[in-house]
């Protein structure tokens, strides 16, 4: 898993292990781009986890980085990232390889679990909501978003090949407590 390419907004691609190589790393995938409800579950990570907070090292180094993860187009990430005011890196997996080689599944039907408390909206009113806020970015919204039927998941990697933390979505609205 580790060798698999991640493109990052620029086009750059590098191996996915280099995230995690010599620090820990929390790593959120999402469905899609267009996702309302993991659009909810950034913007909740994003009021509740501040970069400047994660844990240094004695020597003022950072020790531990969350990224996020989607399968859409790369040329999306800067806007969505924009869209959303995250503050962490984004990286793109259009070939799917690493959330199958991690066991997050793509449904195509989708059985929605209980709401968690990150969803603010319902489907329609999720759906136009993450339509204008592309919109009022200029995102291009003709590009390719990822697989819709996919899920995606949380998990703790690093440093090096060590996973203390993983959660692989099991609905749509499966994203982990933001606690955990």
């Amino acid at each position: 898993v580790a060798t698999l390419p991640i493109i990052d907004e620029t086009g750059r691609t590098l191996p996915f292990g280099s995230l995690f190589a010599s620090q820990r790393a929390i790593v959120v995938f999402i469905r899609h781009f267009w996702c309302p409800l993991c659009q909810d579950y950034l913007s909740s990570v994003t009021s509740l986890v501040r970069p400047e907070l994660l844990s240094y090292d004695g020597e003022k180094r950072k020790s531990m980085q969350l990224v996020v993860i989607g399968n859409g187009a790369p040329g999306l990430i800067k806007k969505y990232r924009q869209m959303i005011g995250l503050p962490f890196n984004m990286y793109s997996d259009p070939t799917l390889a690493i959330y199958s080689a991690l066991g997050m599944e793509s449904k195509s039907t989708v059985v929605v679990r209980r709401d968690r408390g990150y969803v603010k909206h319902g489907s329609m009113a999720g759906i136009a909501v993450a339509f204008v806020r592309a919109i009022k970015v200029g995102m291009p919204v003709w590009e390719k978003g990822g697989n819709v039927a996919q899920l995606g998941g949380e998990f703790v990697l690093g440093p090096g090949l060590t996973c203390l933390y993983a959660h692989r979505m099991q609905s749509s609205k499966g994203h982990a407590p933001i606690q955990d």
